[in-house]
């Protein structure tokens, strides 16, 4: 992997907060392209009825519907995110699709997860790696192997590149002027450093030649060792 470039954009929590409480509101009508790569994770995680699942940063609650249809009524999704406006959002689709019961919603952060060790049979993560500095991965990895279960499995979708070449959009995040507070990270050597086992990767180019040139998107599995 080849060294990536010094990042002088370093997104906080608190900047986080202020961007999606702005974008609530229209974020799914702007992230439409979102949708496919969701249910592909889904559909590769092969949830069981009956599992617990921990979604962090569950944003406006579009993985979270069909997570909760996965568990079935003997299973349980909790559901963290730091937006207040976002988690509002995730609600009220769940309570639409009257699956209320199946859903535990909690305003967090995930560099300090609020669950006791191994809770979990699988955590989902989707698209708030691209978000933070890398030198924040390794804190919150280890929290998510924390909470996971022994043989539990970790699913993340993020926005993603073909291989480690830096690309155009993250030279311009680098330097500040990127319009979304976002850039394309390769997650897989970071959870072998963090100690997860059997990880797998799977790019998936963004459609349109411009948009795959500065970016695409990756699923990635892999499993807490027992």
């Amino acid at each position: 992997m080849s060294q990536p470039i010094v990042e002088a954009t370093h997104t906080n929590p608190e900047q986080i907060q202020r961007y999606y409480g702005w974008r609530a509101s229209n974020y799914d009508a702007g992230s439409r392209f979102e949708v496919e790569h969701h249910l592909e994770a889904i559909h590769q995680a092969q949830i069981q009825n009956g599992q617990r699942i921990l979604e962090v940063a569950c944003g406006t609650g579009r993985a979270t519907l069909d997570l909760a249809r996965a568990v079935g009524d003997t299973g349980r999704v909790d559901a963290l995110d730091l937006s207040a406006a976002m988690l509002e959002q995730a609600q009220t689709k769940i309570e639409r699709a009257g699956l209320g019961a199946r859903v535990h919603f909690t305003p967090d952060d995930a560099r300090q997860l609020p669950y006791p060790d191994a809770q979990f049979d699988l955590l989902y993560n989707g698209y708030m790696f691209d978000l933070i500095p890398l030198d924040g991965f390794a804190p919150i990895l280890a929290e998510f192997r924390r909470v996971l279960k022994p043989g539990g499995k970790l699913v993340l979708v993020n926005m993603s590149k073909p291989d480690d070449r830096i690309t155009m959009f993250e030279r311009i995040y680098a330097r500040g002027w990127a319009v979304m507070p976002c850039r394309p990270v390769l997650m897989s050597p970071y959870l072998e450093r963090a100690g997860f086992t059997d990880v797998q990767r799977q790019y998936r180019p963004t459609r349109g030649f411009i948009v795959s040139w500065l970016w695409g998107q990756e699923i990635v599995l892999a499993a807490r060792s027992a």
